[in-house]
């Protein structure tokens, strides 16, 4: 009678971590659909509700820059961006491919979190997670074909896929600090 309760209360456990790995999944998922959603909605903006242009005139400005920028130029697609030339258009590319970096750096997040979640191997949910970078990237840069004065590149798909693999790699590393010091912890109790 004793054992059949013990196994009782042990598969009510195991019920349990299961029922809770089911809805973490499904937050995750939800997670990641909302995010998707924000991504696509950014993408039927057009680049005048984007421009940060007329803040950074303001900022700079109220500032008053008393130093000489440096020459940095470089090509991106068909564009010419000089540091030194044109401020404004530089850090205007500057912020956006950062905000695609980081973008796409919390979706690969999300997949990869979810999978792990499932207990999925690690390789499965880093080629999880950067495909579907790569997909919901690709869709993105396809819906920009049709947004008032934006442009859509192949190069932004890289980008995004930087951004993903970046985001993998710090949730990694954050993931492998933190199982450290809760083992070092844990080895300090025990060993008082």
């Amino acid at each position: 009678m004793v054992k059949i309760k013990m196994m009782e209360e042990g598969s009510g456990r195991t019920r349990q971590k299961h029922v809770r790995r089911t809805y973490g999944f499904l937050i995750a998922l939800l997670l990641i659909v909302i995010w998707i959603l924000v991504i696509w909605s950014m993408s039927t903006q057009s680049s005048q509700q984007q421009d940060i242009q007329p803040w950074l005139h303001k900022w700079s400005q109220k500032l008053h820059i008393g130093f000489t920028l440096p020459d940095v130029q470089f090509t991106y697609g068909e564009y010419e961006y000089s540091l030194k030339q044109r401020p404004y258009d530089f850090a205007e590319f500057i912020f956006r491919k950062s905000a695609h970096l980081f973008v796409y750096a919390v979706l690969a997040v999300l997949v990869y979190g979810g999978m792990r979640y499932r207990r999925t191997s690690l390789v499965t949910s880093i080629v999880s997670a950067l495909a579907v970078v790569f997909v919901i990237a690709s869709i993105d840069e396809y819906i920009q074909q049709f947004s008032p004065d934006r442009t859509s590149s192949i190069r932004d798909v890289g980008v995004d896929l930087l951004g993903g693999c970046c985001g993998i790699a710090i949730y990694a590393a954050l993931q492998s600090m933190i199982r450290r010091i809760r083992k070092g912890k844990r080895t300090s109790i025990h060993s008082e």
